[in-house]
């Protein structure tokens, strides 16, 4: 067998992979979704992904080990509603841009939203990969708020600090508008969201 038909294989073999992790995560959500997660067992996602159940253990050694991949799932569909924002002419603009599509990413996946937040362990393992793995996550945030500080686009702070009071309080939004309210009223969640993080950034007059 030449060189090229053995990465042509093993390339196939990768996709083929891949498709069926999504294939579990995705019916892992709606079971999820179904039961919750403390009423769903490994076995029950394994019959609704429609394979044995010692096929899922090749990709996931445990129900938490899903409900951590899809946390992940959901924290890069966060940090693409952050970063996927065209180029604005105000702070005002640019600030609500990036709320209007967290919140937006949100409405569009409430189940994953449910998931996380209700039925995250502050203690487990898991968790302490989540933290170690959202902090590497904020990096990008917090040079993008010590630049603006710099140029003098936003007041003078410590840009560490002012990233985590920010993603703070757009998690306090979400959680008000898509668990305590379920949908109800985010637009004015959203707006109000928008609303603090300007008047907090603003430069100092």
């Amino acid at each position: 067998m030449t060189t090229a038909a053995v990465l042509e294989r093993t390339r196939k073999a990768e996709m083929a992979k891949a498709a069926r992790r999504e294939e579990i995560l995705a019916a892992a959500r709606r079971v999820f979704a179904q039961r919750g997660f403390r009423g769903t067992t490994i076995a029950d996602i394994a019959d609704e992904a429609g394979i044995a159940l010692g096929t899922i253990y090749l990709y996931f050694a445990s129900k938490q080990d899903v409900f951590v991949a899809l946390s992940e799932e959901f924290n890069g569909l966060i940090v693409a509603a952050l970063t996927d924002v065209p180029p604005a002419v105000s702070l005002d603009e640019t600030i609500r841009q990036r709320v209007d599509n967290v919140f937006r990413t949100c409405g569009e996946n409430r189940d994953l939203v449910r998931l996380v937040v209700l039925n995250t362990d502050p203690d487990s393992a898991a968790t302490q990969r989540m933290r170690a793995a959202d902090a590497e996550r904020s990096g990008p945030m917090v040079a993008g708020i010590q630049a603006a500080i710099s140029a003098g686009f936003i007041r003078d702070g410590d840009a560490s600090i002012m990233a985590k009071l920010v993603t703070g309080l757009v998690s306090i939004a979400v959680y008000q508008a898509f668990i305590l309210a379920d949908g109800r009223d985010a637009d004015k969640y959203r707006t109000a969201c928008g609303d603090m993080i300007v008047s907090y950034l603003a430069p100092q007059r």
